[in-house]
């Protein structure tokens, strides 16, 4: 493992166990981003909605960019507290609903994190059906001791664990966008030579998974004259997914031109930006990727309505939004080198 992966992974090890649902980060991510993102900055601050800001440069700079990274995850808060331990519970954001049965959680108290998993029927009593999972038949247990101390809408999180596949892949919870806020937290070692000229806002938003809100007010605030995301992004190179796409771990990152959802939530790159990214890996030796994404959308949709030209820098990821996704460090220090070579030497939108 070379210096940057190795950074890398150190970082993750320090911001996957974090909590950080969305909606409700400032009781454990924000701290762990402000922490992260203060070395070298001129002034690390949060916004009225919680978005962690750290500032590289001069406050009067004329010429302003923002990398941003959104840290809260997906998750659940408490609807009914039952018997014998049960809890129900609401999906905040997209959960990954054929992965949960049987995995492990943490549910969150005044008084601590209380162990839990999700429940799943025995396989010695399945019924007509159980292979499809359902939202509706999701329940939580967990010590019936602990259940009185556990208040309607509390927070539950996939629990923490790391589990290394080689030197260069790991598997853990929340990957999405803990890896995309350790990109942000190793650039924040990274801008020690702006020019004069230059201000860099390095941003860990909030609520990107319900809302994307977060990013709109911290965009708002920041005023930069264009915005660059790091998000993790799907790889296609697991046998269910080669024939509907071209990006793989350890591919690189990921140059998105396209995002979509439904209706009119979709997003577009800035094209000369986006192209002289391509560039810039091709200059630097960066191997990269390209796509175009149906079913996914991040905080750059915050940056067109605002005016805001934007890129999405992507991090190949398996298994997204399930109690464990998969990374390449490689793609990783990929992307960080990527983003420190472009802010050194920045497409000229002005």
């Amino acid at each position: 493992m070379d210096h940057a992966t190795g950074d890398l992974r150190a970082l993750l090890d320090e911001l996957v166990p974090a909590p950080g649902l969305s909606g409700h980060e400032t009781a454990g991510i924000a701290g762990s981003m402000t922490g992260a993102l203060r070395p070298g900055a001129s002034h690390v601050w949060a916004d009225p909605l919680g978005n962690v800001i750290a500032r590289f440069g001069r406050e009067d700079a004329p010429r302003r960019t923002a990398v941003l990274a959104h840290m809260d995850t997906v998750g659940f808060l408490v609807k009914t507290v039952e018997e014998g331990g049960i809890l129900r519970a609401v999906p905040v954001g997209g959960v990954n609903v054929k992965a949960l049965p049987g995995a492990a959680v943490r549910v969150f108290t005044a008084q601590g994190a209380i162990p839990g998993t999700i429940g799943v029927r025995s396989q010695h009593l399945a019924a007509p059906g159980d292979a499809a999972a359902s939202l509706d038949d999701l329940y939580i247990q967990v010590d019936p001791a602990d259940a009185p101390r556990i208040a309607i809408t509390a927070p539950v999180l996939y629990a923490p664990q790391i589990v290394p596949l080689g030197e260069r892949r790991i598997a853990a919870p929340y990957l999405d966008n803990r890896a995309g806020c350790a990109v942000l937290a190793a650039l924040a070692r990274a801008l020690d030579d702006l020019p004069d000229d230059r201000a860099v806002y390095l941003v860990a938003t909030v609520q990107e998974e319900t809302t994307c809100l977060g990013a709109l007010s911290a965009l708002r605030g920041v005023a930069p004259d264009r915005a660059l995301f790091i998000d993790g992004t799907l790889a296609y190179d697991t046998p269910e997914t080669r024939a509907q796409g071209a990006v793989r771990l350890g591919g690189g990152p990921v140059l998105t031109a396209f995002l979509y959802t439904s209706g009119l939530n979709g997003w577009h790159a800035h094209p000369g930006w986006r192209a002289h990214l391509v560039q810039q890996c091709a200059a630097h030796g960066i191997p990269c990727q390209q796509d175009a994404v149906r079913g996914l959308m991040s905080d750059a949709r915050a940056a067109a309505q605002l005016g805001i030209p934007s890129v999405v820098v992507g991090l190949p990821m398996r298994s997204k939004h399930a109690p464990l996704e998969m990374v390449d460090l490689a793609d990783m220090a990929g992307a960080l080198k990527l983003i420190a070579a472009e802010l050194r030497d920045p497409y000229p939108l002005l």
